[in-house]
């Protein structure tokens, strides 16, 4: 009997010790699954309703496209959440919540952000100014969000086209001067950003499709890269990871869009921002 009370009392012992390392081995997983998640928010800055569908090609880049592609991301996931302009608060740029920032490109001018719009778009600026100087979060800016970034820290934006500045039609007119397809950039200097894109000083190509441009990099700000037509071209708060290009990245992949070519520059160029997002990870 006591030999059996012995036997009962081991069979316990042994599965509670198995119901604990199980757990432990659930636990371990779970936190090597978070210590290998970088999670991101996309930030539309488009004036028109929020809409969590618009920025695919942008989205299915970082968080489909890279980590398939690039051994250097191997065994991490991209996670990117969406944020409308008009809905953004303070605590949506919260650095222990995201591990990085994406500012959208958007296909309205600055000037018809009015009224409420207006006053919030100034308070995301805000938000967007704490968050990098006081929080140290890594920022990207694709074309609009290349824009956005310099107009929160006091820059100027205005039409590439002469003979449309100082003019406020609705939307972008057809007939203005804009820059598109694909352009050769020449650096300003040495940057992180361009590893394994070019060597300064040096050129390389990028898939444009922009009305305006940033006319005044402000003073926090450096200029990394100029085109014949445009001449901020990749802007940078220096000792930061935050960078504004003002090209499209994620159009590196569409044959279309390159010109029948594809340009490999804009893939790498993602993929030194999120490596620079992995080294500073807390």
């Amino acid at each position: 009997m006591r030999e059996s009370r012995f036997a009962g009392r081991r069979k316990i012992a042994w599965a509670l010790l198995a119901c604990a390392v199980c757990g432990l081995t659930v636990l371990v997983a779970v936190l090597c699954m978070r210590a290998y998640t970088l999670h991101g928010l996309l930030l539309d800055l488009e004036l028109e309703s929020p809409d969590p569908a618009r920025h695919e090609q942008l989205r299915k880049a970082l968080t489909q496209r890279l980590p398939a592609e690039a051994s250097e991301l191997a065994g991490w996931r991209i996670c990117l959440d969406y944020c409308h302009f008009s809905a953004c608060t303070e605590s949506s740029f919260d650095r222990t919540r995201i591990d990085f920032l994406v500012l959208s490109p958007q296909g309205t001018p600055w000037y018809m952000y009015k009224g409420e719009a207006a006053e919030q778009l100034d308070r995301v600026k805000r938000f967007l100014r704490h968050a990098i100087l006081r929080q140290d979060l890594p920022v990207l800016g694709v074309c609009g969000g290349h824009q956005f970034l310099a107009l929160a820290f006091g820059g100027e934006v205005g039409f590439i086209d002469p003979s449309h500045v100082g003019t406020f039609p609705p939307r972008y007119p057809k007939e203005a001067t804009s820059e598109r397809g694909v352009v050769f950039l020449t650096t300003l200097g040495e940057d992180p950003i361009f590893r394994g894109v070019v060597t300064h000083p040096g050129r390389f190509r990028a898939v444009e499709s922009h009305y305006e441009e940033v006319k005044r990099v402000p003073e926090r700000l450096v200029n990394l890269a100029y085109s014949d037509m445009s001449w901020a071209q990749i802007i940078r708060v220096p000792e930061k990871q935050v960078y504004g290009l003002a090209f499209h990245p994620e159009r590196c992949w569409d044959i279309r869009e390159c010109e029948g070519n594809p340009v490999p520059e804009g893939r790498q160029i993602l993929l030194n921002f999120l490596g620079m997002v992995i080294q500073k990870r807390p």
